[in-house]
């Protein structure tokens, strides 16, 4: 088999098999949430109280997911030789990944014409031209595709790039703390 093919299909095999991951930590950090809220009277709750519950449960199911995502990514270490893999850009990679595919479906699902009336001669077209050359195709291509698609998506992909990716060592100092950490 050819070098390139066999990468390029240990990517798409990192990327899935982390992918199923995320979604299935997910949805099991999902149903623990669901059950221990199910003890819970929240109509007898502060408001306050009960967003911050609220959003103590989205960081807990956040949290599994990208933890599984970056582990399950980091596991392929066996098959992709590699002399040092570093956790943190695999784990900064998969949250990037999510904030990219974020800030990619506020671009596309918003309304450019609408917000670009207010703003005067040089900024609107400058604005209507980003959104004709750039927004526009972009917004048809994932106006098919939902959002949790896209974010199941992002997150592995974001990971899989951190685990490739190395990150430039200035001094002797810096080296010493990357290894003593992938030693850990």
């Amino acid at each position: 088999m050819n070098a390139k093919l066999k990468k390029t299909l240990l990517i798409v095999a990192q990327t899935t098999a982390s992918g199923i991951a995320g979604v299935i930590a997910c949805l099991l950090s999902l149903t623990l949430i669901n059950l221990m809220w199910q003890g819970i009277d929240s109509s007898s709750m502060i408001g306050f109280i009960r967003g911050i519950l609220l959003l103590i449960s989205f960081l807990i199911v956040l949290s599994a997911s990208l933890i599984a995502v970056s582990e399950t990514v980091r596991q392929f270490k066996r098959f992709i030789p590699r002399e040092v893999i570093y956790r943190k850009m695999i784990y900064e990679g998969c949250f990037l990944g999510i904030c990219a595919a974020v800030s990619l479906l506020s671009v596309t699902r918003g309304e450019w014409i609408n917000s670009l009336e207010e703003w005067g001669g040089g900024i609107k077209f400058i604005g209507t031209l980003f959104y004709l050359v750039a927004s526009l195709p972009l917004k048809l291509v994932t106006f098919w595709i939902p959002a949790l698609i896209v974010l199941a998506i992002s997150a592995p992909i974001g990971a899989t790039i951190g685990f490739y990716f190395i990150p430039r060592i200035k001094n002797k100092k810096e080296t010493e703390d990357l290894k003593e950490e992938t030693q850990n």
